[in-house]
């Protein structure tokens, strides 16, 4: 028996999430399926967070136990993608300590969205970024970026699930960058609440598109961070942008193989 972590990378277009839900297509739905037909019997996993339908992962993480252990860490992915749907891929695994959770222990969680400007979006890119009609400027974006960075009550610019508890998070960078008609927004955090990317992407395009027409927003962002009210947060940018960058832990992963492969 082994506990082993998987990275992995889907395009969430045709998924209702991450998440498993009985009546839906959902990534962990078809993940462990897969593993269950690996092993001869269901396999339970643990994510590092759930995405929403339409939101793509690059480096979502996954732990799980195996006791499939003459199959080579090297093998591993190939023999789940083997079995897995083509809009899902395992891209890496990693052996890790007994008890590893790829949840609780996260230590930063990353993501990127994506937008393109211009009047019309090339096909290719009509699943992966949101289209906005005009070049925002960089600097006032990146000013407003700025300004969450730290430790913040993030109520104004998060959804509230049943369960949620803290609305608190850390966050260590959020930033803008551009090349051509592509604009990306980069952002790390401890942890992130519902919506809470978008959000943060939906209503800092839409400050600056009023700065474009003249009309200056009259908070700051950390003015409407202190006020803790979801109705003061702009428009919620689009699922279909948004990517789950990567995931860091603190554990030292194992990959060598010590086990014969198949």
């Amino acid at each position: 028996m082994r506990t082993l972590l998987l990275r992995l990378a889907y395009d969430g277009s045709r998924f209702a999430g991450y998440q498993k839900q009985l009546s839906e297509r959902t990534v962990q739905g078809e993940l462990e399926k897969a593993l269950a037909d690996l092993h001869g019997h269901p396999v339970h996993t643990v994510s590092a967070g759930r995405t929403d339908a339409g939101v793509h992962a690059t480096g979502q993480y996954v732990s799980l136990v195996s006791d499939r252990d003459g199959i080579a860490l090297r093998a591993f992915p190939a023999a789940v993608n083997s079995r897995l749907p083509h809009d899902v891929r395992v891209i890496d695994a990693r052996e890790v300590p007994e008890g590893f959770h790829a949840r609780y222990d996260a230590r930063n969680r990353h993501y990127r969205y994506h937008i393109v400007v211009g009047p019309y979006t090339l096909p290719h890119q009509r699943a992966y970024a949101w289209r906005i009609p005009e070049m925002p400027d960089l600097d006032r974006l990146n000013g407003d970026a700025a300004e969450f960075v730290g430790r913040h009550d993030f109520s104004t610019f998060a959804a509230r699930r049943k369960e949620q508890g803290s609305m608190v998070r850390t966050v260590q960078y959020a930033h803008w960058r551009s090349w051509g008609n592509a604009v990306e927004f980069a952002i790390g955090a401890d942890g992130f609440l519902w919506r809470m990317v978008r959000s943060i992407v939906g209503t800092l395009v839409e400050r600056e598109r009023w700065r474009l027409r003249g009309d200056f927003p009259d908070q700051s962002v950390s003015e409407l961070l202190l006020e803790r009210r979801r109705g003061l947060s702009g428009t919620t940018a689009p699922a279909w942008g948004l990517f789950l960058h990567d995931v860091e832990y603190d554990v030292k992963h194992d990959t060598n193989d010590k086990e014969h492969g198949e």
